[in-house]
């Protein structure tokens, strides 16, 4: 409580005369004689004592009295947490954090929450000194640091503020603030605008603040909308082909408090409807709906999976999907001398293909693998390779954990030692001889169990009707490596009756390596006459090809990082909006791969284009971080309570009842000025007045009674 006329207080002194009346003027009683009734002097004592007790409460209520009259004069004013920071005027500077995340794009009956807060940040810009500094922080779509700005253009840049994705947490928004006014080297105050979206609110990172300024939290909105969203679209196919299905998995949330049936979710490739699905959410949960689309052409196929359910935040019921069927897909085939290749050669053929698979081969000697260039193709194909050196060996080894794939077939005059120091550097088993013999009349050992569920046999084998199971040619094997496997990343695809690997696939790096234990010739087995083999082979080509993880994960408004093996040397890469924004990086190089790194990263949702010089180009999805698709809103005083616990420092909450310029002004000025209390008391000045007057009375009364006596 302040005073606005402190000097009327030096009248307190007059509450010191009722104590001196009291204590100097004493009316000592006169003996008077009196017949022989004593008993009355027992009477007669009990009166003096409750005579006593109202002359104190006398000189009790009139020095209250005169105290109260005296603050009255004085002025007396209750001033709030905000005029107590700012010392009663307005402050010299003003952090200002708006919240302009995605939530703000929700209405109520007063408007769209970020046009609310914009209407609360120009009311408290009104009580800025005009030459006044202010720290203007959006939560979305800023700098890392803030710089003081004069008051008329903190309102313009206030008025084209609009909803920007990628927020930060709202306690780092408030520390860049604070961190911007205190360059100012001014006294000042930080106001925090916001929804308070918990998932925004909610750091586990307390990092207290040096010197922390006042912060005076102001929420808009407040209301839990209901909100359905597709928070992630997984491609579960690994190889994608023209012509045959790809399988898609969306997972839907509903962030409502009530479940909705009967959701229907549409799946798009190339601007055509191809597939769409109903699924059932409950309330706060989440629900996986499977679709599958078939690519009716080959490159870079655009789709979108959109949920049809209107509610109060659209942009999330859309999330952006690229499938990759190659135009192309290039072999190194390198031949070992005197390996016997023409079954491998002419399954490869386009004669055979009939263009209807794009293969581009390229057949070298293993003499001349040390000087090719593995990083130009997809697939690197080992055919009885006999001898490989130690820089060959770094190479493939570099080659497949950069993302390559490897297809070995063992030739007669193969090396073991050599194949032992490759599936080291690879992480594999080991070879221990050979088992069988080549050429023979009579089969060691026929296929034996086939992992059906593995991305190479998807779509190659059919059963038929009425059939119980896959009918899976058997060919006869006459000779085979005996591999066992390690302890790396393993699996068998194709085992033998007699229990040996025929099919292994070794994992390293973000490569792939599929080690055949029989050559591809008639001299290990009758594999190359059956139908099964060139379908087989295509499908191993494809799977080796195919990406060995999901695209990195693009959020909209964070900064972006990407490694990219068969980036062009000298070349500029650029990340491009539907729109045709442009952002650039400069490239680091690692090990061969390429690191971009984009910050800012991308703006918006969407499929970009990442192009490096005239002929090398990607596309990725860019999609909406899932936790602003949370739009439950957290309660102010818990909000408060986070604040204060992520900040270690002051945090006051504010409310405005109408967020408009006036209202905000006038809650300020409120805060500011304080309740005057001089009304007050005057009240109690005269009720004690009358109280004494009343016991005044009494005493009187009782006195001359007493005296009667």
């Amino acid at each position: 409580m302040t005073f606005l006329n402190p000097l009327i207080l030096l009248a307190l002194a007059a509450a010191v005369i009722p104590i001196v009346v009291h204590l100097f003027h004493f009316r000592r009683p006169q003996s008077l004689p009196f017949s022989s009734l004593a008993f009355l002097k027992s009477l007669q004592q009990n009166a003096l004592e409750r005579l006593r007790i109202r002359q104190w409460l006398l000189l009790l209520l009139r020095v209250l009295a005169l105290v109260c009259l005296v603050l009255a004069f004085a002025q007396p004013v209750v001033r709030g947490p905000l005029a107590a920071w700012m010392g009663g005027s307005s402050a010299a500077a003003v952090g200002l954090v708006v919240d302009n995340s995605p939530s703000m794009q929700v209405r109520d009956a007063l408007g769209a929450y970020l046009e609310q807060a914009k209407a609360v940040a120009r009311g408290i810009l009104e009580q800025v000194e005009a030459e006044g500094s202010v720290c203007l922080v959006p939560v979305a779509g800023a700098a890392s640091t803030a710089s003081p700005l004069p008051r008329a253009v903190a309102l313009e840049r206030l008025e084209g503020l609009t909803v920007h994705y990628g927020a930060e947490k709202l306690s780092t928004s408030i520390r860049r603030a604070q961190d911007c006014l205190k360059q100012t080297g001014a006294s000042g105050i930080v106001y925090v605008i916001s929804d308070l979206q918990a998932t925004a609110l909610r750091d586990s990172l307390a990092q207290p603040l040096q010197d922390p300024v006042p912060t005076v939290l102001i929420p808009v909105g407040g209301q839990t909308p209901a909100n359905l969203a597709v928070v992630e679209v997984r491609v579960e196919s690994q190889i994608i082909e023209q012509g045959q299905p790809v399988h898609i998995v969306a997972t839907l949330a509903n962030y409502g408090a009530a479940p909705v049936g009967n959701v229907l979710t549409v799946l798009e490739l190339d601007g055509q409807r191809v597939a769409q699905a109903t699924a059932d959410l409950p309330a706060g949960g989440t629900t996986r709906v499977a679709l599958a689309a078939v690519p009716v052409r080959r490159g870079w196929l655009e789709g979108t999976v959109r949920v049809l359910q209107p509610d109060a935040f659209p942009d999330d019921n859309v999330r952006a999907l690229v499938l990759h069927v190659p135009e192309v897909r290039r072999l190194l085939l390198v031949a070992g001398r005197q390996a016997q290749t023409e079954y491998l050669e002419l399954a490869l053929s386009p004669a055979l293909r009939q263009d209807r698979v794009p293969f581009e081969v390229t057949r070298i000697e293993e003499a001349a693998l040390a000087a090719t260039a593995l990083q130009d193709y997809d697939v690197v194909v080992l055919a009885g390779v006999q001898d490989l050196s130690s820089g060959e060996l770094a190479q493939l080894s570099r080659y497949v954990a950069e993302g390559g794939g490897l297809l070995l077939f063992p030739g007669q005059e193969i090396q073991l030692e050599a194949y032992q120091a490759l599936l080291r550097q690879l992480e594999g088993g080991q070879l221990r001889g050979l088992r069988g013999r080549w050429n023979a009349s009579v089969p060691m050992a026929t296929f034996d169990r086939v992992d059906l569920g593995h991305p190479v046999f998807e779509h190659l084998f059919v059963r038929l009707p009425g059939q119980q199971a896959v009918r899976i040619e058997r060919p006869a094997v006459y000779a085979a490596l005996h591999y066992v496997a390690g302890e790396g990343d393993e699996h068998t695809l194709i085992q033998l009756s007699n229990g040996l690997p025929l099919l292994q696939e070794i994992r390293h790096g973000r490569g792939r390596v599929l080690l055949w234990t029989i050559g591809p010739d008639l001299s290990w087995s009758e594999l190359p006459l059956r139908g099964l083999f060139v379908p087989l082979l295509y499908r191993t080509v494809f799977y080796l090809s195919a990406p060995n993880e999901s695209s990195e994960a693009l959020l909209a408004g964070r900064p972006a990082t990407l490694r990219i093996v068969d980036l062009p040397a000298n070349a500029v890469p650029e990340l491009v909006s539907p729109e045709g924004l442009v952002y650039r990086a400069t490239p680091e190089y690692h090990a061969g791969t390429g690191v971009l790194r984009f910050d800012p990263g991308p703006s918006y949702p969407g499929v970009y284009q990442l192009r490096a010089g005239d002929s090398w180009q990607r596309k990725l999805a860019v999609h909406l971080a899932p936790e602003e698709s949370d739009l439950r809103p957290i309660e102010a005083e818990e909000a408060v309570q986070w604040l204060q616990a992520a900040l270690e420092g002051p945090v006051t909450l504010l409310h405005v009842a109408q967020p408009t310029a006036k209202e905000v002004v006038a809650v300020l000025q409120q805060a500011q000025t304080g309740r005057a209390l001089w009304n007050v008391f005057l009240w109690l000045a005269l009720g004690f007045l009358v109280l004494e007057m009343w016991v005044t009375l009494r005493t009187r009364m009782e006195t001359v009674t007493l005296q009667g006596a």
